[in-house]
């Protein structure tokens, strides 16, 4: 490496020093800035100049009391001057999510998707639901420095590919290649990761994570996946695909799955078993797109005290609490957060869950583990898209990137 180049990494090493340090302390001055990262008060004072133009960071005009009493101006992030764009692929829908850097939403849709659409197909279609996405936040006068995509299956977030997505028919697809092609857009800007532990992570950035301790985000889904955070920190294991629980089996010899395997979790308890249990039809769609029509009827069957979806709910309780009960004896997590469909449906399963947790548990007696909603629901994995682009950009911000929507090239 050359001189002037070790001399960049070093900047924008210092640079992301001062990000992290206003995002995680708060509005700061410089001298108050320097004191606590140790560079130099003329570093600082360069660094902050550079930020300022690129507007990532601003000076509102507030004073602050320095150490000798002089009076500092106080530097804070400045949240509405760029955005991140979080994109979610799932079995029966897509969704799209803009949010600033303080995780404020500013755009979100999501349509409902042709099951059997082919890679290709659903990869274009998402491309045309960026645009959009994009256009509303130029419409804002947000600039969006990165794009999340949140997958369903086993994904390699540092090679950019999807090995398996069984619920999707989907095997060994280069997302972030085949993605950035239709976005027009350098693959590094590109971040994607599984969609239970996207959603997992959207707890801890924008929800009631931080005050859980330990905890086992489950999502519901067509397919059941989880994400597990453990001192703060996603829980990937050694080939990243810890929280795969909605293919751990619970009788040989049950129903086939789409992965190979009989009587898998999500067979008893997923979206489609439940459905199928009340009666109604899966198929549904709702007007905004959502392809949850099937789920706001069997909400609405719950709330006329229907015996057949009462029943329904009550049988995936018992069986998701039975195989998370288990999860839970081998983590030792503090709270198990019920998402996805299970949020919404929260009030009707959540004490035969808890039930169904505490029977599996060796240590309900002594130590029972809290069992919540979460407030974020089906959307929590588009957010983990987004705020995944956030947490780059204010650890890095020299990987900003800068989208425009006219280079979409979505129709390929």
């Amino acid at each position: 490496m050359t001189a002037p180049a070790r001399q960049q990494t070093v900047r924008l090493h210092n640079m992301g020093l001062v990000v992290r340090h206003l995002n995680t302390v708060g509005p700061s001055s410089r001298a108050q800035i320097a004191a606590a990262t140790g560079l130099t008060k003329g570093t600082v004072s360069s660094l902050v100049n550079d930020l300022l133009r690129s507007g990532l960071i601003q000076e509102p005009g507030v004073q602050a009391r320095g150490d000798a009493g002089r009076p500092g101006s106080i530097l804070e992030i400045n949240t509405a001057s760029r955005a991140s764009l979080g994109l979610e692929i799932n079995v029966d829908y897509m969704s799209a999510c803009v949010a600033d850097l303080g995780n404020r939403v500013r755009f979100h849709r999501v349509d409902g998707v042709d099951q059997q659409a082919a890679p290709e197909q659903a990869l274009t279609r998402l491309a045309h639901l960026a645009r959009a996405a994009l256009e509303a936040a130029g419409s804002q006068r947000l600039t969006v420095c990165g794009v999340g995509v949140a997958l369903p299956g086993i994904v390699d977030p540092v090679a950019g590919l999807l090995h398996s997505a069984p619920n999707l028919g989907w095997q060994e697809l280069p997302i972030t290649e085949l993605l950035a092609e239709r976005l027009a857009v350098p693959p590094e800007t590109l971040l994607v990761d599984n969609e239970a532990n996207l959603a997992a992570l959207a707890e801890l950035w924008c929800g009631r994570g931080p005050h859980w301790g330990d905890y086992l985000h489950v999502s519901g889904e067509i397919g059941i996946g989880a994400g597990v955070v453990v001192g703060g920190q996603l829980l990937r294991g050694s080939r990243g695909f810890a929280g795969e629980i909605g293919h751990v089996p619970l009788a040989v010899d049950g129903p086939p799955c789409a992965c190979g395997g009989r009587g898998c979790l999500e067979r008893y308890c997923g979206q489609a078993a439940i459905l199928r249990a009340a009666g109604l039809d899966s198929a549904a769609t709702t007007s905004n797109g959502r392809p949850d029509g099937s789920i706001a009827r069997l909400l609405a069957a719950l709330r006329a005290e229907d015996v057949r979806a009462t029943n329904a709910v009550r049988d995936a309780a018992f069986w998701l609490g039975r195989g998370i009960g288990g999860v839970v004896n081998v983590l030792d997590v503090d709270t198990v957060v019920l998402g996805g469909i299970f949020a919404p449906l929260a009030p009707w399963l959540e004490q035969p869950f808890t039930e169904a947790v505490h029977q599996q548990m060796i240590a309900a007696r002594w130590a029972p583990v809290e069992i919540t909603a979460s407030k974020l629901g089906p959307d929590a994995a588009v957010r983990g898209a987004a705020g995944l682009v956030t947490q780059r950009v204010l650890a890095d911000p020299g990987a900003m990137a800068s989208l425009d929507p006219a280079n979409v090239t979505a129709a390929r």
